[in-house]
């Protein structure tokens, strides 16, 4: 009976995070196009922390519940802003832990 307590009690906890996606970005080129990417997607409801990497072309999008933002909100709102969605993909870290990891350098 305990190890069920303990599995279901790990269980929950890995499914109480919220959802990371990591969007590739072509066209970013200045702080004002990763400024103008952070503001749209910060509109969402849903998002929790935005981090754009503008060195590496990547964005990542912290969501405040465990499905994450919809593949296709996030690639409208990219293109709407101009520039281009390479690829989407959903991630085990937090922009927190991403964020630190760029600026560290």
């Amino acid at each position: 009976m305990k190890k069920i307590a303990y599995l279901l009690l790990i269980f929950l906890s890995l499914n109480s995070y919220a959802a990371t996606q990591r969007v590739e970005v072509m066209g970013m080129v200045c702080a004002f196009c990763a400024q103008g990417i952070e503001k749209s997607l910060q509109t969402i409801k849903d998002v929790n922390d935005v981090y754009v990497n503008l060195d590496n072309y990547f964005v990542i999008i912290e969501s405040k519940n465990t499905v994450g933002i919809p593949d296709e909100m996030i690639k409208n709102i990219i293109v709407d802003a101009g520039y281009d969605v390479k690829k989407i993909e959903t991630i085990n870290a937090s922009v927190k832990e991403i964020r630190a990891k760029y600026e560290k350098k």
